[in-house]
């Protein structure tokens, strides 16, 4: 009778113990849940001497992409995206009105990868019509669609 006992005390302890264990594991975890991130980068390089020029109703704009240096683990820039306002003159005159910017064009820049640290210059054009304000902007993209800060804004009245 005396061994009866003594199994089942130690019955009742090994159960106690595997269910303290059990469940400490289950409050511990592995930490917080959440969707998927992918890797952190900095984002491409920013552009910050956007120019334009206008001749016979058709603008240009110019800018250059930075390089990424040497040691850059920036993603490769890829694309230039074009992002332009068009203001009538009632639009134009409103000072605390959010200004509204539509993708006008898309750029690729075409690099080779040896020449991933070297600035390059773009351009590009389009037909303005007479009469409104025009903003333009550009954000450069890398492979993976990410954007870098928006440019420099040029403004002009047309």
């Amino acid at each position: 009778m005396m061994k009866n006992t003594f199994y089942a005390h130690h019955k009742r302890m090994a159960a106690l113990l595997v269910m303290l264990a059990a469940s400490s594991l289950l409050a511990i975890g592995c930490g917080r849940k959440g969707p998927p991130r992918p890797p952190q980068r900095p984002p491409p390089p920013a552009v910050n001497d956007l120019s334009y020029t206008v001749h016979n109703d058709i603008i240009e704009l110019s800018w250059t992409v930075p390089g990424g240096g040497k040691s850059s683990s920036a993603a490769r820039p890829a694309a230039v995206k074009v992002f332009r306002s068009r203001l009538s003159a009632e639009e134009a005159g409103c000072k605390n009105c959010p200004i509204r910017f539509a993708v006008s064009g898309e750029i690729p820049i075409r690099k080779k990868k040896s020449e991933k640290s070297e600035p390059v210059r773009m351009s590009y054009s389009e037909f303005v019509e007479p009469g409104y304000r025009y903003i333009y902007k550009v954000t450069v993209f890398d492979e993976y669609g990410i954007g870098g800060k928006d440019s420099n804004i040029v403004k002009f009245d047309h």
